[in-house]
């Protein structure tokens, strides 16, 4: 009896010890997750308004929110494996297992966006270039496209109409006035530091890259890093879910 009882003693410092490392890595995959959901918010959301498809943001803000749950449960995991309390590692596998399908659907919308967002995508920057307006800089189209062209290097779309996606400007109605020979592209095209001519009959210096190619690469890069992170993080929360239930049961 004194020697089972020494091994259950043992086997519990030995769950408790593998329950705190799992929370340890945890809060950090907790900070990971919350740190690319910001990032993604503050400085890849700006196609969004382009390619009209709230998958994407939708994405970043659930694991943005499981990123700060994530760093809390962890904190209490921690607390609970300091404790030989069978409540409070019900709770914790409860809680953390919700958390886990929670990341787990994140991570699937992750990779369904890549899927979806091709069906969908070049129709609604087709009508998006008509909606854009350079006498209104803050309309949601106009600044998209802006950002889009400048940080991605690109200017327009091809078409079956067009050859060249820059060609694609000719069908704006602000840049291009019905019975005008001469038509512009946004100045967001321009190359920097060079000088740039942006009328059809003397185009220099602008970026010649096909936007929808570099917004579909982009977006699908970014939803892949969203996702490879929470699958990531799934697995380390099944570590902490299968140590929280082996010393709940080994708790008389």
């Amino acid at each position: 009896m004194g020697s089972q009882g020494g091994m259950c003693g043992f086997s519990r410092v030995l769950l408790r010890r593998c329950l705190r490392l799992a929370n340890v890595l945890i809060f950090m995959g907790g900070l990971v997750l919350l740190g690319v959901g910001i990032w993604t918010l503050q400085d890849k959301s700006f196609p969004s308004d382009l390619i009209r498809n709230s998958l994407y943001l939708n994405t970043a803000r659930v694991l943005t929110a499981v990123g700060v749950i994530t760093t809390l449960i962890s904190v209490f995991g921690f607390y609970s494996a300091q404790k030989e309390v069978k409540v409070l590692h019900l709770t914790y596998f409860v809680l953390i297992s919700v958390l886990l399908l929670v990341l787990g659907i994140g991570a699937v919308l992750a990779y369904v966006f890549i899927e979806q967002v091709e069906l969908t995508m070049k129709a609604e920057m087709i009508s998006d270039v008509r909606l854009y307006d350079p006498d209104e800089p803050s309309s949601p189209i106009t600044w998209a496209w802006h950002t889009t062209q400048s940080k991605l290097e690109c200017c327009g779309m091809v078409t079956p109409q067009v050859n060249t996606s820059w060609e694609i400007w000719r069908y704006n109605p602000i840049l291009h006035p019905q019975d005008d020979q001469v038509w512009s592209v946004p100045l967001s095209c321009c190359m920097p530091d060079v000088p740039c001519g942006i009328y059809s009959d003397n185009i220099t210096n602008i970026y010649t890259k096909d936007c929808y190619d570099a917004v579909k690469e982009f977006v699908s890069s970014q939803s892949a890093i969203l996702g490879g992170v929470a699958v990531t993080i799934v697995g380390v929360q099944v570590l902490g879910i299968i140590s929280s239930l082996a010393l709940f049961l080994s708790i008389v």
